[in-house]
């Protein structure tokens, strides 16, 4: 009690302390990069194009008003309202009445609505969601990085183009499912009826899922603890840089995140309160079990929650429920899922077989033995490390207090790192909120709490400075850009239709006709493939390759036509697998009255999959004998 009294009465050094541990861990991390061996955003990579030391002057000059916010005596920003702890908010003398004056009810409506919303004592709770939505909206025009994304969009754009009763029938048989769920991609595709083939309205909806999952995660901490523990750790999820390179992508993680989160909050409130959360648990489960076969081994998450419900509170000693009220809980929130999901198990069970066999002989493998990213990479490079000090210590305080609770949160985080030794950070991003809020158990210590908001806002504002002013400009320079730059020129051009061309050399990475559908992501114009165009015959090395999906997934039959009088296109994109690419000669006929419009050929040079695209559009004569064939 002491020490807390001295922190209050004397808190400029420690607001000191966490200047200097802000501005020097970025100094530690960039000397020691060579650390950093994850697969996507590694710091070896990500400051090529970014000039490290311009990012840390701009986190110098943004420390003072990280500072100045953290002492501002505001309500909004969160004082302590723990048991037993003072506040440090010296509250204003209430006003004297004035002179009564008429009012309208209009008026008084207004005043009515405004005390009931923005006067509200847990309009705080807010600012984690809309700070976590608007800063995905700084990410929008990140380039779709990762090939998987293929699959997603095809999924979802056959559900457009063909309706929700083909999807669901034809879901592994037509449509390819790789080891794919239904889920999510259904769900971009219903976006895509309502709106177009729009990867804006993808984007906005992951944003949202971001935002609801710290909703969700603070919801959760505030019942296990208190409402700062929640506030922390929903601050502390938008302290993960990695996390803002994956909600501009049309993938399945962050929505794989969100509804995980929704199980474990709904089922702890479904266990201790009743009512519409039982329903609500039961859809979240049945969510997750669509979403991603990963998550599965997840939802044991609930069997903690489940059993810590059936004890005693160790802080009064009486019984939470009685067995009776949590067993029938737990069956009214999960017989339900259970029975959707089986239902639903056994009607794809020949498609899901194959999947599950796929995994377990292709993907756990190549996972166990294969490419590996540290956990030194992502927990100090990918995670701001002061997140990181603050989940080890949440680890030491709660073996000191015997805090059972914690185990509810860390279970899961215990079972994918250490159990299972998944060190893959695509596979954690689910953990994420868990994560955030043990971090934020671990700051439940830091009694003061303008030195609280100071190290929220060091970690809040430094995770975004790092991810918009090194990962963004990085992901921007890969060879992916110039797929997204040449569909935003084909909209631009008018047509209606363009003819793809695909060339290959011997020994590529993936099959290059899979760009035809991260293309078609980024335009409105209707992409046909050439006539020509069949299905390569994979290399014998394919089998174990992880782009292995790319040479087994079949090119749909919106990108080809059944016109065979079809006329000559106007437009003419020729798609280059790398550029040692070499257009067959039995294609080259095809480019003969074609005058080149524009070539794209971002690349970073450090990838393997390095896609070039050109642009042609179809001339009343050919312009000369060079129409751009040297090119190839």
């Amino acid at each position: 009690m002491n020490y807390a009294l001295t922190l209050r009465r004397h808190p400029t050094p420690w607001h000191l302390l966490i200047a200097a541990l802000s501005l020097s861990f970025p100094i530690l991390l960039y000397r020691a990069r060579h650390l950093d061996d994850n697969s996507l955003t590694s710091w070896q990579w990500v400051f090529i194009g970014a000039d490290p030391w311009q990012l840390w002057l701009a986190l110098l000059v943004l420390s003072p008003f990280f500072w100045l916010l953290a002492i501002t005596p505001n309500r909004r920003l969160g004082g302590d309202k723990r048991p037993g702890l003072a506040t440090e908010l010296t509250l204003a003398p209430p006003r004297q009445p004035g002179p009564k004056i008429g009012v309208g009810p209009l008026t008084r409506f207004l005043k009515h609505l405004s005390s009931r919303t923005w006067a509200s004592p847990h309009r705080h709770r807010l600012g984690p969601p809309l700070a976590a939505f608007l800063a995905c909206l700084l990410f929008l025009d990140t380039p779709e990085v990762i090939v998987d994304a293929a699959r997603y969009f095809v999924q979802a754009k056959s559900l457009s183009e063909y309706g929700l009763p083909f999807f669901f029938r034809q879901w592994g048989i037509e449509i390819f499912a790789w080891t794919d769920l239904p889920l999510i991609p259904m769900l971009y595709g219903l976006l895509f009826s309502l709106f177009g083939e729009s990867r804006l309205a993808v984007q906005l909806l992951n944003a949202l899922f971001l935002a609801l999952s710290t909703m969700l995660i603070a919801q959760l901490g505030r019942d296990l603890w208190d409402e700062e523990t929640g506030q922390a750790a929903a601050w502390l999820l938008l302290g993960i840089p990695y996390i803002y390179s994956q909600t501009p992508l049309i993938m399945v993680d962050i929505g794989t995140m969100f509804f995980l989160t929704l199980a474990l909050a709904g089922f702890h409130r479904a266990l201790t309160r009743g009512g519409g959360y039982i329903a609500l648990t039961a859809l979240a489960v049945v969510a997750v079990l669509l979403s991603k076969y990963s998550a599965w081994l997840l939802l044991s998450g609930l069997l903690p929650i489940f059993c810590y419900s059936l004890g005693a509170d160790r802080r009064t000693w009486q019984i939470r429920q009685t067995w009776r009220q949590v067993i029938a809980r737990a069956a009214l929130a999960l017989l339900p899922a259970l029975i959707v999901s089986s239902w639903l198990f056994w009607e794809y069970r020949t498609v899901m077989a194959e999947q599950i066999t796929l995994l377990l002989e292709f993907q756990r493998p190549a996972l166990i033995t294969g490419f590996r990213e540290s956990l030194v990479s992502t927990f100090f490079f990918q995670i701001h490390p002061l997140v990181t000090a603050a989940l080890l210590y949440s680890l030491y305080r709660a073996i000191k207090r015997r805090d059972l609770r914690y185990l509810l949160v860390a279970w899961l985080v215990v079972l994918l790192l250490v159990i299972l030794g998944i060190e893959r950070i695509r596979y954690s991003v689910p953990i994420f909120p868990l994560l955030a809020l043990l971090a934020g158990y671990g700051l439940r210590d830091l009694v003061d709490s303008g030195l609280r908001r100071h190290l929220l806002l060091v970690i809040v504002g430094s995770s975004l400075l790092l991810a918009k002013g090194a990962f963004l400009p990085f992901l921007q320079g890969f060879a992916e850009r110039n797929i997204q730059e040449a569909g935003h020129l084909l909209d631009t051009l008018g047509a209606k239709q363009a003819t793809i061309v695909v060339a290959a050399e011997a020994e590529e990475v993936l099959d290059p006709r899979i760009i035809i559908p991260m293309l078609d992501l980024f335009t409105s114009t209707k992409l046909l493939a050439q006539p020509e165009l069949k299905e390569p015959e994979p290399p014998p090395w394919a089998a174990k390759s992880p782009l292995r999906f790319s040479w087994e997934m079949p090119l749909p039959p919106f990108y080809f036509t059944t016109d065979l009088d079809q006329p000559q296109p106007e437009i003419l994109v020729l798609i280059k697998g790398s550029p040692a690419a070499v257009l067959p000669p039995e294609l080259s006929f095809k480019l003969q009255n074609f005058h080149k419009l524009k070539h794209f050929t971002t690349s970073n040079s450090i990838f393997q999959h390095d896609p070039r695209v050109m642009i042609y559009i179809l001339v009343a004569e050919a312009p000369g004998p060079n129409l751009g064939l040297a090119d190839k």
